[in-house]
């Protein structure tokens, strides 16, 4: 199913996010762009890949979203109805590394969900910075953040998940408490200061693995992520150890209900 979607879009809000990409219009008169609207398709880009992912939709029918990708160009579309509350629904991203979702199939995962050949890396070795731009135009319920999966293998599959990293660089509306559960605290990593909570199975039953949210109280959607800094909190609050691997770097959208568009600029592991 191949079609280009045009969307008309409230300006409600802007955001940053980022790849060698400049403005990400779909309806561009001065050279092609590929659309996907699958779910769970992937469009590979330089040094990256896009995954349609909608993760959770549930049983909703009545929703759009798609990537794309072009000459100059890359990004994601959404329109998700409010009838589904303030679930998320969906993440819309762009990733380098290798997914431990890559061999799960359906709407939970991707089969080849990979990019790129700097991830997975163990954690003592991944001294990396992560590049970002990106630019979000859209309204309803939604936020911008980076995903990090830690994993026991550098070829992992979901059993081999230890820990996740999310760091909220923009809100659009959610609560942190709509999402995670757990031990709240202030950190600073990097020389930036971020609201944290952490989950543990015992919070969240569904998830086998413990997870770090950290909400950026600085929100931005343009600049850099020292890796470094980030695994070490990691490790120093036991949720990793030093042999584990950081599978992958993501960034995407997260959805609970609204429509709205993102157009990369940069995202790169230097």
């Amino acid at each position: 199913m191949l079609k280009t979607i045009r969307f008309v879009f409230p300006l409600i809000l802007v955001v940053c996010m980022s790849i060698p990409f400049v403005s990400a219009q779909t309806n561009s008169q001065f050279a092609p762009v590929e659309v996907r609207t699958e779910d769970s398709v992937l469009l590979p880009i330089p040094g990256a890949v896009l995954d349609n992912n909608v993760y959770g939709k549930g049983n909703i029918t009545n929703y759009e979203q798609s990537i794309f990708r072009g000459k100059d160009k890359a990004g994601w579309e959404w329109d998700w109805p409010e009838s589904g509350g303030p679930k998320l629904k969906s993440y819309p991203e762009v990733l380098i590394g290798r997914s431990p979702w890559s061999d799960v199939g359906g709407i939970a995962g991707a089969d080849g969900l990979h990019a790129g050949d700097q991830l997975p890396r163990p954690l003592i070795e991944a001294r990396q910075t992560l590049d970002f731009d990106f630019n979000t135009v859209a309204n309803g319920l939604w936020l911008a953040s980076f995903d990090f999966w830690i994993t026991s293998s550098d070829h992992p599959t979901k059993n081999d998940i230890v820990s996740n990293l999310c760091i909220w660089t923009m809100n659009h509306g959610l609560k942190p408490s709509d999402v995670y559960k757990g031990r709240h605290m202030k950190l600073k990593i990097g020389g930036r200061t971020y609201e944290a909570i952490f989950e543990t199975p015992k919070e969240n039953p569904d998830k086998p693995w413990k997870t770090l949210c950290l909400i950026d109280t600085e929100p931005r959607s343009k600049g850099s992520l020292e890796l470094g800094p980030l695994l070490d909190a990691l490790i120093a609050h036991g949720l990793a150890k030093p042999a584990d691997f950081l599978a992958t770097a993501e960034l995407g959208t997260e959805v609970a209900f609204g429509k709205g568009h993102t157009t990369l600029q940069n995202f790169k592991l230097r």
